[in-house]
C-alpha cells in the first residue's frame, strides 16, 4: 500500500475499515513506518486485535501488547504476570527491533515509566559464554523468584548443575545444564511435562518486575522524599518496605521520587517516521483519565501519601512535545466524505453468506458466492470441524483449493484458500480482488458459542455426572432401579462390534445395557450415600417404589407451584433504568466482565426492571465477581431513590463490603451506611435515624439488620451474601421481609436445600463458572503434619515476597500452634485474630496484616467470610478433617485472588484416625478444581450430607430410595407437566436395535470416563444442533468421526425425529426394518394402507409392521424410517 499520509502537522481521517479490515488495512499502513502505535480502549481489544494483526502481517514486523495494568487511581496492585510480561517484551521489541507495531490503550500510554536508560539495563542476553555464579546473580538483581518446580514466568529452580528459569519475555520456560562454571546445553522445556526438548543457541532474560530497586534508585527515593512528604512519611510502612527492598506492590505510583526523569511510551520509540493510529482522539481520552486521578487526588491527598496527579500522567504539553514528530490518523468504521485529509479504504462488506437450514440447499448462498465471483476466495477457519464442512462442501462442487499456513507466502494464484486461523468478520478488498470470509459468515453462532445451558443441563453436569463414576458407584436405571456400576465391556454380538455397560444388582445378578440407553443411567446419592438400597431383577418390586416416589414428588411439585404463583401474584417493585446514567457507572468497573458474569448482570437488571418480585440464587466461586452484580443492581436502586440492604454473615465482611462499595461509588452521590459492632453506639444511632429518613441507599450490615426495631425508608432491594451462613432463625425474618422486594442471593457453595430449590425452579438461579483471565486453579495438597512441607510452604511465600494464612480453630490452643510456626521459621512475624477478640481489636490486627507488618496470620475460620488480601497466597488449615466441605472450599477461596499461583495445605493429624465422612470431604475438595468449582462441590455436600426437604422440615425417604437425581428428574417432568399439561416423550423411550456397530471406538478416545462422559452428550442432545455442536467439539478435539461413532450420531438424530411419534421399538435387520407402536388408536390403517406398495409393508401383531430395505446405508435408512413413520400417523 502507497504511503498517503504525509504530513505530521495535520490530522488524518481514515474510513471505512469494516468487520476485521482493521488489522488487514492497519498491516498495511504500517508497512511504511518505523513504529506504528495503534491506541484502543482496554486489553481484551488490544488481545483480539493483536491476533488477528498476527494473520496478515509478516515475520519481519514484531507485534507488541503493551497492556495497561487494571487498577483503580493510586491503587496498590499485584502484577498480573501476563500483563508484565507483554509490556516487558514491548520494551525489549522498541529497544531491539526498528520495525514494531504497538498495540496498546489510552489509559497504557498515559502513564509515566521508567527512564529509557534505566529500562536498557534490564535486558540480559543469555548464551553459552554466561558462567554460573553470574547467571544467578543477574536472577537475584532481576528479582526472579526462586522455587521448588518452576510453573510461571519470573521464576527459576535449580537443581544440582541444572537451572531451569522462565524468562518474563520468553514464551517457554528454559533448561540450562551446567558443566562446572560453563552451560553444557541450553534447551526449552514443557511445563506440564518439565520434558525438555529442543536446543537454543541464545535467549533474553528479561525483569521479573517493571521497577527495580536498586542502591541508586534508594538514594534518589531518600532525598526526594523530604521535599515531596513530610517528616511523618518516614515511620510510614510503604517507606520502610522500599528502604529495605521489599516487593512493593505500587511503586509505577510512586516513580517520580524514585528516578529523576521519568518517560512516556512514545518517547521511548525509535525510528524518524512513526505513526499513531486511534478510533478515538487520544488527548481527550487521556485527558478524561488525568481529570479521574484529579478527583482521586483532591478527595484524598490530605488522608494518605500520595503524588499530585500532574506528576503520574503524562501532560498534555509532554504529550504533544512526544508526538510532534509521528503522523496522526482517527479511523473509522463508517465511510468518510473525502479530503486532502480524509480518506476511504478500499474495504465493502460481504453479502449474507449464513447457512440456512429453511432452504432445501442450506449452503445455497455460499455456493452463488464462490461459483459467480471473480475473486481470490480465503476462508478464515479456526475449528478443525468447520474446515472439514468447508473442504466437504468444495469436494462436492469439485473446486480446487489451498490451504494456507502462512497468508504472507501465498502469491493468491489459485482461486480458493483455507487457512486455519480467527477473524471476527469477514470482508472484501475490491482493489485486489480478494474475498475473506469468516467462520461466523457461514456458520453463525455455532462458529463461536456452545448451546445455552438450562436447569436441567446444570443438574446432568453436577448432580448427574455419571462420567466421573468409579467402578462401584451406585447408579439407577429407570426400569431395573439401584445397581452398583461394573465398567464398560467390549462385546461381539453376531458378528456385530458393541461397547456394554454392566450393572451389578441384587443376589451378584447381571445387567448388560447398550451405550445409546445411557440416559436411562442416573448417578445414585441417597441421606448418606453410604446405605446402598440394591434392586432385584426380575421382580416388580422397583415399579412400586418408583410410582409411590412419582406420587409423593407431584405433591412436592403442586406445592412448588403454589409457592411460585404466590410470588408471582405479589406485584414487585419495577426499577425503571437510566441508560446514560448506568453505563457511566459501568465503565469505572477496571476489570474485564467474565460471559458468565456479563450473563448474570443482565438476568439481575432485567428481573429487577420487571413487576415480578426477583428472587435469584447467584452461585459463583470466591473471586469471580459477585460484588460486582450486587454493585450494579445497588446503583440501579439507588437511582430510583429506593434502598438496598447488603446483609452479610460476620463483622469482618460488612466492614470489607462497606470499604469496597466506598471506593467503587466514590464518583456517585449515591450514600453508603453500615450497620456493624465496631460503630460507636454514637455513630450507630445516627445511621439509624439516616436510613429512617431515608438519607442512606445503600445499608451494608450483618443479621442485625433484621431487628424489629429498625425502619425503612423505601426498601426494595435485599441482598444475601454468604447465605449458608445464616441460621434457621434469621432465614425465617428473611422470609418476611422478601414477600414483595427483589432478593438476590449469592454463594459459592449453596447449601444442599437452596441447590434443590434452584434446581427445582423455586429459585432463578445464575451460575458463574468461569474465571477471571488469568487466574490460576490453587495447588491443593492433602498431607499429614509435617515440619519439612509447612517450612518449605511458609519460605516460599516470604521469599517472593507474600503473607500467609494459618487456619487453627481451636482457640484455647493457639498459643502452641505459634510457638510451632516459630520453631519451623524464628524470622517470621506472626498475628493473630479469632472470634473471642474485641472488634477494635481485630480491626487493628486486620489493618497491620494488610499493611505486611505480619508474615503469617494464625486465625480461626473467621476469615472465611470473604476476607480478600491480594497479597496472601498460601493457607494452612491444621485439622482440616473438623472443616465442613463448603466451608474448606471458602477457606481455601481466600487465597489465589490474582493471578499468582496459590497454594492450599490441608494438615490432617499425623496419628489420630479420622472419620468416614471426612475422609469423603478432603477427597472431594481435593478432587474439585478451585476455580468454578463450588457448585460442584455443594452436589458432593448432597451426596455426603443428603438432600434435605426442599420445603419444610419433614425428611422424606423418597430420595433415599430412588436416589437425588431421579428425584430431581422426576420433579421437573411433573412441574412441566402440571404448568403445561404436554407430558413429552423421552427420546431415550425409544429403543433402536441396529445391525451395525454404534459406539466409541477404544481408537478414537481411549480414556474410558471420558467415552462415557461423550456417551451421556450424546444421548443428553435434546434437538440437531445440540448434536451438531457436540460433533464440531469431538472433530476439533479427537478428529475426523469414525463410522461407528457416525452410526451412533445417526441413530440419535432418528430418537429425536421419532419423539412424540408413538414409536417404541425399531430392529434394523439386514434386508428387513420391524416398528412397534406404543399406542394402537394412533395409527392410521387406511395410511399404512396406502403406503403398503411404496414401502413393502407387512402388518404384524403386537402394533408392529414391517417393510423392506433396499440399501445397507444407515443414514438413508434413518430418513426412510423417519418418512414412513410421519406419512401414517
Amino acid at each position: 500500500m502507497k504511503n498517503i499520509f504525509k504530513d505530521n502537522t495535520k490530522n488524518y481521517i481514515y474510513g471505512g475499515l469494516y468487520g476485521s479490515s482493521g488489522s488487514y488495512v492497519i498491516n498495511k499502513i504500517s508497512s511504511n513506518y518505523d513504529n506504528t502505535i495503534i491506541l484502543l480502549n482496554n486489553n481484551s481489544e488490544i488481545v483480539n486485535f493483536s491476533n488477528e494483526l498476527k494473520l496478515f502481517s509478516g515475520e519481519d514486523k514484531k507485534i507488541s501488547q503493551f497492556l495497561e495494568i487494571e487498577s483503580f487511581p493510586y491503587e496498590s496492585f499485584i502484577y498480573d504476570i501476563n500483563i508484565l510480561s507483554e509490556r516487558l517484551k514491548t520494551y525489549k521489541n522498541i529497544i531491539n527491533t526498528k520495525k514494531n507495531i504497538i498495540v496498546t490503550s489510552y489509559s497504557a500510554v498515559s502513564k509515566y515509566l521508567t527512564p529509557k536508560d534505566t529500562i536498557v539495563k534490564y535486558f540480559y542476553q543469555i548464551n553459552k559464554e554466561c558462567k554460573y555464579n553470574n547467571l544467578l546473580s543477574s536472577l537475584k538483581d532481576l528479582r526472579y523468584d526462586r522455587t521448588q518446580k518452576v510453573l510461571n514466568k519470573g521464576e527459576y529452580a535449580i537443581r544440582g548443575s541444572i537451572v531451569d528459569i522462565f524468562s518474563t519475555v520468553e514464551d517457554q520456560p528454559i533448561r540450562i545444564n551446567f558443566d562446572g562454571d560453563d552451560p553444557e546445553t541450553i534447551k526449552v522445556f514443557n511445563l506440564d511435562s518439565q520434558i525438555s526438548n529442543n536446543s537454543i543457541d541464545t535467549f533474553t532474560l528479561g525483569p521479573a518486575t517493571e521497577v527495580i530497586i536498586t542502591n541508586e534508585v534508594l538514594k534518589t527515593y531518600k532525598e526526594k522524599c523530604k521535599n515531596v512528604f513530610d517528616h511523618e512519611y518516614m515511620d510510614d510502612i510503604e517507606y520502610d518496605k522500599i528502604i529495605n527492598n521489599l516487593p512493593h506492590p505500587s511503586a509505577l505510583n510512586i516513580l517520580p521520587i524514585l528516578f529523576d526523569n521519568v518517560t512516556s511510551i512514545f518517547d521511548l520509540v525509535i525510528g524518524n517516521k512513526n505513526i499513531i493510529l486511534s478510533l478515538k482522539n487520544p488527548y481527550t481520552k487521556i485527558h478524561a483519565i488525568r481529570e479521574r486521578y484529579k478527583d482521586f487526588y483532591d478527595k484524598n491527598k490530605e488522608k494518605k501519601y500520595i503524588l499530585d496527579y500532574k506528576t503520574l500522567i503524562v501532560s498534555n504539553d509532554d504529550l504533544l512535545k512526544s508526538t510532534s514528530e509521528m503522523i496522526k490518523c482517527s479511523l473509522s468504521l463508517y465511510k468518510v466524505e473525502t479530503s486532502l485529509v480524509a480518506m476511504n479504504s478500499p474495504i465493502r462488506k460481504l453479502p449474507s453468506l449464513l447457512i440456512n437450514n429453511t432452504f432445501k440447499d442450506p449452503y445455497k448462498s455460499l455456493k452463488d458466492y464462490i461459483q459467480k465471483n471473480d475473486n481470490t476466495i480465503i476462508f478464515c477457519i479456526d475449528r478443525k470441524s468447520l474446515v472439514i464442512e468447508i473442504q466437504k462442501l468444495l469436494d462436492s462442487l469439485n473446486l480446487k483449493y489451498d490451504l494456507l499456513t502462512d497468508l504472507n507466502k501465498s502469491s493468491y494464484s489459485k482461486k480458493i484458500y483455507i487457512i486455519e486461523s480467527y477473524i471476527d468478520d469477514g470482508f472484501i478488498d475490491y482493489e485486489k480482488n480478494i474475498s475473506f470470509i469468516s467462520s461466523k459468515d457461514i456458520f453463525g453462532s455455532r462458529s463461536i458459542s456452545i448451546p445455552r445451558k438450562s436447569k436441567n443441563r446444570l443438574i446432568d453436569n453436577y448432580v448427574n455426572d455419571i462420567s466421573t463414576l468409579e467402578i462401584d458407584s451406585p447408579v439407577v436405571h429407570d426400569s431395573y432401579g439401584v445397581g452398583r456400576y461394573k465398567g464398560l465391556v467390549n462385546m461381539d454380538i453376531e458378528g456385530i462390534q458393541t461397547e456394554l455397560i454392566k450393572l451389578e444388582y441384587s443376589n451378584d445378578d447381571i445387567l448388560y445395557i447398550p451405550v445409546t440407553s445411557i440416559n436411562l443411567l442416573k448417578k445414585y446419592s441417597g441421606h448418606t450415600g453410604l446405605n446402598i438400597p440394591l434392586h432385584n431383577l426380575g421382580t416388580d418390586y422397583w415399579i412400586k417404589i418408583k410410582n409411590r416416589a412419582k406420587k409423593k414428588i407431584n405433591d412436592i411439585a403442586v406445592e412448588l407451584l403454589e409457592v411460585e404463583s404466590k410470588r408471582l401474584a405479589s406485584k414487585g417493585f419495577c426499577f425503571k433504568n437510566n441508560p446514560d446514567e448506568y453505563q457511566r457507572f459501568c465503565d469505572t468497573f477496571p476489570y474485564e466482565e467474565t460471559n458468565d458474569q456479563i450473563k448474570a448482570i443482565d438476568n439481575v437488571i432485567i428481573d429487577m426492571q420487571s413487576n415480578k418480585p426477583m428472587d435469584r440464587l447467584i452461585c459463583g466461586d470466591v473471586g469471580f465477581g459477585k460484588t460486582e452484580i450486587i454493585m450494579r443492581a445497588s446503583f440501579l436502586s439507588a437511582i430510583n431513590n429506593c434502598q438496598t440492604i447488603i446483609l452479610a454473615p460476620t463483622t469482618i465482611l460488612v466492614e470489607q463490603h462497606y470499604k469496597s462499595f466506598l471506593n467503587r461509588f466514590s464518583s456517585t452521590a449515591i450514600n453508603i451506611g453500615r450497620v456493624s459492632r465496631l460503630q460507636s453506639t454514637k455513630d450507630k444511632k445516627e445511621t439509624l435515624s439516616k436510613i429512617k429518613n431515608g438519607e442512606i441507599d445503600i445499608i451494608i450490615g450483618t443479621h442485625a439488620l433484621l431487628s424489629k426495631n429498625i425502619e425503612y425508608k423505601n426498601l426494595k432491594l435485599l441482598v444475601i451474601d454468604e447465605e449458608h451462613k445464616f441460621g434457621v432463625t434469621d432465614k425465617e425474618k428473611i422470609k418476611k421481609l422478601k414477600t414483595n422486594i427483589d432478593v438476590i442471593t449469592l454463594t459459592a457453595t449453596p447449601i444442599p436445600r437452596t441447590l434443590n430449590s434452584a434446581l427445582s425452579q423455586v429459585k432463578d438461579l445464575s451460575v458463574m463458572v468461569t474465571p477471571p483471565q488469568n487466574r490460576k486453579s490453587i495447588v491443593t495438597r492433602i498431607v499429614k503434619w509435617d515440619k519439612d512441607i509447612l517450612i518449605e510452604a511458609i519460605d516460599r511465600e516470604i521469599q517472593r515476597g507474600g503473607q500467609i494464612y494459618y487456619v487453627h480453630n481451636e482457640i484455647s490452643t493457639m498459643d502452641n500452634e505459634i510457638e510451632k510456626i516459630s520453631l519451623l521459621n524464628n524470622k517470621i512475624k506472626i498475628g493473630r485474630i479469632h472470634g473471642q477478640l474485641d472488634p477494635k481489636h481485630i480491626e487493628i490486627e486486620m489493618h497491620k496484616f494488610l499493611n505486611r507488618e505480619y508474615d503469617l496470620l494464625i486465625c480461626t475460620s473467621i476469615i472465611e467470610s470473604g476476607l480478600d488480601i491480594q497479597n496472601v497466597n498460601t493457607i494452612i488449615i491444621n485439622n482440616s478433617n473438623k472443616f465442613g466441605l463448603s466451608q474448606l472450599h471458602q477457606i481455601r477461596g481466600r487465597v489465589g485472588r490474582t493471578n499468582r499461583q496459590a497454594y492450599a495445605y490441608m494438615v490432617i493429624p499425623e496419628y489420630t484416625p479420622i472419620t468416614k465422612d471426612a475422609e469423603k470431604r478432603l477427597e472431594a475438595i481435593d478432587s474439585v478444581e478451585s476455580l468454578g468449582g463450588g457448585l460442584e462441590l455443594a452436589t458432593h455436600d448432597l451426596e455426603i450430607r443428603g438432600a434435605g426437604e426442599i420445603l419444610g422440615e419433614e425428611q422424606s425417604g423418597q430420595i433415599y430410595e430412588i436416589g437425588y437425581a431421579m428425584f430431581t428428574d422426576i420433579l421437573n417432568k411433573s412441574i412441566e407437566f402440571l404448568k403445561t399439561g404436554d407430558n413429552e416423550d423421552d427420546p431415550d423411550s425409544i429403543e433402536i436395535d441396529v445391525n451395525k456397530s454404534c459406539l466409541i471406538s477404544q481408537d478414537y478416545i481411549n480414556d474410558i470416563l471420558t467415552r462415557l462422559k461423550y456417551y451421556k452428550k450424546i444421548s443428553s442432545c435434546k434437538n440437531f444442533d445440540e448434536v451438531t455442536y457436540l460433533c464440531d467439539e469431538l472433530i476439533d478435539i479427537y478428529g475426523p468421526l469414525p463410522d461407528y461413532l457416525e452410526n451412533l450420531i445417526i441413530i440419535t438424530k432418528l430418537k429425536l425425529q421419532l419423539r412424540d411419534k408413538n414409536v417404541k421399538y425399531i430392529k434394523i435387520l439386514e434386508k428387513t426394518i420391524n416398528i412397534e407402536f406404543k399406542d394402537k388408536e394412533k395409527i392410521n390403517p387406511e395410511k399404512i394402507i396406502s403406503n403398503m406398495n411404496q414401502y413393502d409393508i407387512k402388518i404384524l401383531k403386537n402394533n408392529m409392521i414391517q417393510f423392506s430395505l433396499d440399501n445397507d446405508d444407515l443414514f438413508k435408512i434413518s430418513e426412510k424410517i423417519n418418512n414412513l413413520v410421519g406419512s401414517i400417523l
